[in-house]
């Protein structure tokens, strides 16, 4: 099969660059796997990727770099129409770019999968409601729930590199939190919870002025610490020294990529039952899902006895990046066959 992989421009296609949890790295993993499966896989990025397949760089960098225009949308927009230019190349294109490629569904000479990465708004679902006929997959259930009337063709969730995150059978008695610093992610209510519970919390994460001013008097060092930014080798390192991962979202996510990292190593979550969460968590498998203040500390200690290497195995099981490839497959085998 020839796919055509449309990225989003924050940063180049690579093994080693994106961040943890970005569209970019995502999208490097998936043309890895469909790569080792046969295919023939091209990805349409910013300049400096390196993919298994074939490498189109539309623009000169990510955006606002080595000349590529300053504003986001352009970016995203030019690479889009680049893909779409070339798709008479292709057998089908997966545009992971929201859901911006609809318009251009008709241009096309082959069948578009969309996949949108973040929380959908209200003009997300008009544009899907002018275009009734695309094709676009869901990270969980939740992602859309609250438009009834449009139905993903499949719910695939993410899916991560086990071997990034490896498995650490033993680990301290500490919860950590690891995300930004602002109010839906809810590190005021976990140190509420960790310190209810008598369970030192380690917070990781890049300051700003919601750290400084609402969580930076709270940190003691002893109780509450903090670590400061964490990526690569270094978050998988925190999550698997963890005992547990505390996530008291506050605000719904359409996945969360943190509570699956922190299963990889074997580290059981504790979250918020909002958004997707419920939909990730094997409540008392991998962790818990709170409702209540109270019940969040509560899980704490609940969490903490939980199995690392059942975990382990049910995080491999659901949320390897190889299984979100085959899915992914089955998605695109799909649309080419409606298409014919």
């Amino acid at each position: 099969m020839r796919i055509a992989q449309v990225a989003t421009l924050a940063a180049p296609v690579r093994p080693d660059t994106g961040g943890s949890g970005s569209v970019e790295a995502l999208v490097w993993s998936l043309t890895r796997h469909l790569t080792d499966m046969g295919h023939d896989v091209t990805v349409f990025g910013a300049a400096g990727g390196c993919v298994p397949g074939e490498y189109v760089a539309t623009l000169p960098g990510p955006y606002g770099e080595n000349d590529a225009p300053d504003d986001w949308m352009l970016c995203e927009w030019l690479n889009l129409c680049a893909a779409v230019e070339q798709s008479g190349r292709f057998d089908v294109l997966h545009s992971h770019a929201y859901l911006w490629g609809m318009p251009l569904g008709s241009l096309a000479r082959a069948p578009i999968v969309h996949t949108m990465h973040v929380w959908p708004y209200d003009d997300s679902a008009r544009l899907w409601r002018r275009n009734p006929s695309a094709h676009v997959t869901a990270l969980t259930r939740a992602q859309w729930r609250d438009y009834a009337d449009l139905e993903p063709i499949a719910f695939v969730p993410h899916g991560i590199e086990p071997d990034a995150f490896p498995f650490v059978p033993r680990a301290g008695a500490d919860a950590c939190f690891l995300g930004r610093f602002i109010p839906g992610k809810g590190a005021l209510e976990a140190i509420t919870a960790a310190r209810a519970a008598g369970i030192k919390l380690i917070l990781a994460g890049p300051a700003n002025d919601y750290y400084e001013g609402q969580i930076a008097p709270l940190v003691d060092g002893a109780s509450v610490e903090y670590v400061g930014p964490v990526d690569g080798r270094d978050r998988a390192t925190l999550l698997g020294q963890s005992g547990v991962l505390l996530a008291p979202f506050q605000a719904p996510e359409p996945f969360s990529l943190v509570l699956v990292e922190a299963m990889m190593c074997g580290t059981p979550v504790v979250t918020t039952g909002v958004g997707a969460a419920p939909e990730v968590v094997d409540e008392g498998v991998t962790g818990f899902c709170a409702s209540t203040a109270a019940e969040l500390s509560a899980r704490l200690h609940d969490a903490l006895a939980l199995d690392r290497a059942v975990v382990r195995k049910r995080a491999e099981a659901r949320f390897a990046a190889a299984r979100m490839a085959r899915d992914y497959l089955d998605v695109y085998e799909q649309v080419i066959g409606a298409a014919r």
